[in-house]
């Protein structure tokens, strides 16, 4: 699990960076308006890009199969799998030319030279929903196999890909199209390669339209059906922020929201990062009837989620008007104010990310998809109220607001749910992340609202918090066990990977469970 989890933070993290730093040489090589009509594109594209909760079902039952030792119980699954995710490639394709139809001709202040090219962009992100889709059963299984490592390792090529080639383009100033056509050929790329890597890991796994039976697809959908809503709410509560402004704002406010949710998704994959890595081995220990290793998972993960968080949220909200700046210019201070707002949330909605896997694991989230309905509903109409009055900084309140009122609920279930008490849950996953380092993180968003550091003061002030804040977490805020999960956990990422067994069966190439 360590080597898992260390390679899924490289893997989000190359994600994000790749569209952290191109976000600047895409906006100024391009304009703002081109670039907004290119934000829009991608946001809708994103609320399509949807498995209606297959995909963790397939890689929860995988795992649950794999911790049984039971290959054709996994080969059923991913044969069911595989032949939904044909059939909702066709009909999210359609489903996303038909959003586009829509938002395209009611996006506000588009300049006329732009209409043509935002429709030549809602085609390529119609393919790239198609693409992703298509694929998307192969890496389901590679995770619930426990090659979640192989997986994102393709993850970090497809990033670098999308940098390189997006450079490119920019250079040589091919027009905001060719921005998009790299994306869909980053995604394409991605399919392809993991099409060959579950093909050679996993030959004995291999899904076939005549391996489907309807008694499987019905236990998977039982599972994906609360993954559903909570997916789809998920991003819709995403995504909508940048519609929103799209449709209540000029189009150029588009890219200010967008550059303020990147260092929002900086932040947030800190945890979300984590949460992926988890779900294969909570599986796996469902399997085995480990209930109370899922409990002690989800203390353990989210203690170590609220510190990774700390460490990173601390110096941005500190630095932030200065980084945002220094990144994308005069719009720099409109965006801190939108970015600040949605990285404030994460002290609230960081406690319940860890529960989403375990709970899958455990077959049943259906009060997280009641709350994350909720939360997407209200976020909505909040978000269109607040922003018709207050603006960009109105849409992303109105998106933060609900969490932090359910957040409790949320909690509440992991916690009945997993048998842990309440207080262990507050001195382990609240206390000891926060209370522990309040005042040297306190003085820091001082000094840094009081004086304007260069990239130089910067970088060395946040270098000294996160070696004092790690100092004080090591001592204060872990205990023995975290502490061992964290030293695994870094022997993991030096370590080179190791050579895959031989697949001579299915059952030979599975993880050792007693040492994942």
């Amino acid at each position: 699990m360590g080597r898992s989890i260390v390679t899924t933070y490289a893997a989000r993290f190359a994600s994000i960076v790749a569209y952290v730093a191109l976000l600047p040489i895409v906006l100024h090589t391009f304009g703002a308006d081109a670039y907004g009509v290119y934000v829009l594109t991608v946001s809708v594209g994103a609320l399509f890009q949807q498995d209606l909760g297959i995909g963790d079902a397939t890689t929860r039952f995988i795992a649950v199969a794999a911790g049984a030792r039971d290959p054709e119980r996994m080969r059923r699954i991913a044969s069911a799998s595989w032949a939904f995710y044909l059939v909702i490639a066709v009909v999210m394709s359609l489903a996303t030319a038909l959003a586009f139809a829509f938002t395209l001709t009611h996006a506000k202040d588009v300049p006329a030279d732009l209409h043509a090219t935002g429709w030549i962009l809602a085609a390529l992100g119609v393919a790239n929903v198609f693409c992703m889709l298509i694929f998307s059963t192969n890496r389901q299984i590679l995770g619930g196999l426990g090659r979640l490592d192989e997986v994102n390792y393709l993850l970090i090529g497809q990033a670098a890909l999308r940098i390189v080639l997006t450079v490119v383009v920019c250079l040589t100033d091919l027009g905001i199209v060719a921005v998009g056509a790299v994306d869909l050929a980053a995604t394409l790329a991605f399919g392809v390669v993991s099409f060959l890597l579950r093909h050679r890991r996993a030959r004995d796994v291999r899904p076939t339209l005549r391996g489907f039976e309807w008694r499987v697809f019905r236990e998977l959908f039982g599972v994906s059906a609360q993954l559903m809503v909570l997916g789809v709410a998920s991003v819709v509560i995403m995504q909508v922020g940048g519609i929103l402004t799209a449709v209540l704002l000029p189009i150029a406010f588009t890219a200010v929201y967008a550059a303020a949710q990147r260092v929002f998704l900086l932040v947030k994959e800190v945890t979300n990062s984590l949460s992926i890595a988890v779900l294969p081995t909570a599986s796996m220990q469902f399997g085995e009837s480990d209930h109370r290793g899922n409990a002690r998972l989800y203390l353990r993960g989210t203690t170590l989620a609220n510190i990774l968080m700390t460490l990173v949220l601390v110096p941005v909200l500190a630095f932030l008007p200065q980084i945002m700046q220094w990144w994308i210019g005069p719009p720099g201070i409109q965006a801190a104010l939108v970015a600040q707002i949605l990285i404030v949330s994460m002290f609230a909605n960081n406690n319940h990310v860890l529960g989403i896997p375990i709970l899958t694991a455990q077959g049943s989230v259906r009060g997280y998809a009641i709350l994350h309905t909720v939360w997407a509903v209200t976020g909505c109409v909040l978000a269109y109220v607040l922003g018709e009055r207050m603006g960009i900084a109105g849409i992303a309140l109105g998106l933060t607001i609900p969490v932090v009122l359910l957040e409790p609920l949320y909690i509440r279930i992991a916690l009945r749910r997993l048998s842990i008490p309440l207080r262990a849950f507050v001195l382990r996953c609240l206390v000891a992340p926060f209370a522990t380092v309040i005042l040297p993180a306190a003085g820091l968003i001082a000094l840094g609202r009081m004086i304007a550091f260069g990239p130089g003061g910067v970088i060395a002030l946040s270098a000294a918090w996160v070696v004092v804040a790690s100092i004080v977490y090591w001592f204060l805020g872990l205990d023995e066990e975290s502490r061992t999960v964290v030293r695994r956990a870094w022997a993991a990422a030096r370590r080179a990977a190791p050579a895959a067994p031989d697949q001579r069966t299915v059952r030979e190439g599975l993880p050792d469970v007693d040492n994942r």
